[in-house]
């Protein structure tokens, strides 16, 4: 049995967070009924034909007709146009869960336009395109109170997840590092090959590598832009990082400085692989969780524990860079 039985929900912007959110509630509780609100009249349908929503509503206001909870899973700069429409009109029992990508600004909004309604921010860390058995950030609001935290529990509970209380600040920039940034050096990359004298002859063989890089431009571009918008601080404060990191890697390579180039490669490598395997970077030494490449193909054959044992009791020949001699 779920936790939100004879209950009345609406959910605003039916892309694929909403869409998912009304489907997990409706498999779990009993007698649920879910009113669905999206500005693209396909999506609405859509969420209703895959038993995400059980009505249809023509508007903001409809939705709140009898609810008791409001999902907002739209973009953050939509978030200001629905408090507007309906901040005369919301009861105060009305509570809402707000799913958009940068809290502060909601947060600001809502207490301004809404200050009597209880609301809430929650971020779900979605890795496999599932809601089940996952971490979920909550960012508590300027109008957040015991009512909506206990909802909040009850949603996180039938998604069988776990709760991580994050503060509101931290949410945004960890969100302009891991939504924002990647949108932004990939479209300064490919405006860098448009912008290249060559475009019109090498576009067309631009590889997997390149694309697979350049895959978040191919995110709706409202949502990219809203995402920058609402955030410019923390996404300004990122960009100063990577610009100082570029210019020391600038210098690496106008002084032909081979050695800082190879721990460069190094260390970005080991990084990669220890986001790969969640490995908690505040560990002692990566030379002792991250396998070699040899200890990767003697695994294959003997197991992980005796290739760590074979390859570290005997010395391994390697160039004047550290790197494995393969030849």
């Amino acid at each position: 049995m779920g936790s939100f039985n004879n209950t009345q929900i609406s959910i605003i912007g039916l892309g694929n967070l909403g869409i998912n959110i009304g489907h997990l509630l409706l498999s779990n509780n009993n007698n649920l009924s879910i009113t669905g609100f999206d500005l693209v009249k396909d999506q609405s349908k859509l969420a209703k034909d895959s038993k995400s929503i059980t009505k249809e509503a023509n508007s903001y206001a409809e939705c709140l007709d009898d609810t008791n909870l409001i999902i907002l899973a739209v973009p953050t700069s939509s978030t200001y146009e629905i408090f507007e429409s309906i901040k005369d009109i919301i009861s105060e029992d009305t509570h809402i869960i707000d799913f958009s990508s940068n809290k502060r600004a909601v947060s600001s909004w809502a207490n301004e336009m809404i200050p009597n309604n209880e609301i809430i921010g929650l971020y779900p860390f979605v890795k496999s395109d599932t809601l089940l058995g996952i971490n979920w950030g909550v960012v508590n609001y300027l109008n957040s109170k015991s009512k909506i935290i206990d909802i909040c529990k009850l949603l996180i509970k039938d998604a069988n997840g776990f709760g991580i209380n994050i503060d509101i600040n931290e949410h945004d920039s960890y969100v302009g590092l891991v939504e924002a940034m990647p949108f932004l050096l990939s479209s300064l990359l490919i405006k860098l090959s448009h912008n290249s004298s060559s475009w019109k002859e090498v576009f067309r063989y631009f590889d997997d590598n390149f694309n697979s890089f350049s895959s978040p431009t191919d995110i709706d571009p409202i949502k990219s832009f809203s995402s920058i918008s609402t955030n410019n601080d923390m996404i300004s404060q990122w960009i100063k990082l990577y610009i100082s990191e570029l210019m020391n890697l600038e210098k690496y390579l106008e002084s032909n400085s081979e050695k800082e180039v190879a721990d460069f490669v190094n260390a970005a490598w080991e990084d990669k692989l220890m986001i790969k395997n969640n490995i908690d970077p505040n560990m002692s030494s990566s030379s002792d969780i991250i396998p070699s490449a040899q200890e990767n193909m003697l695994s294959l054959f003997i197991g992980s524990k005796a290739a760590g044992f074979f390859t570290k009791s005997k010395n391994i020949d390697k160039d004047k860079y550290g790197f494995e001699k393969r030849i």
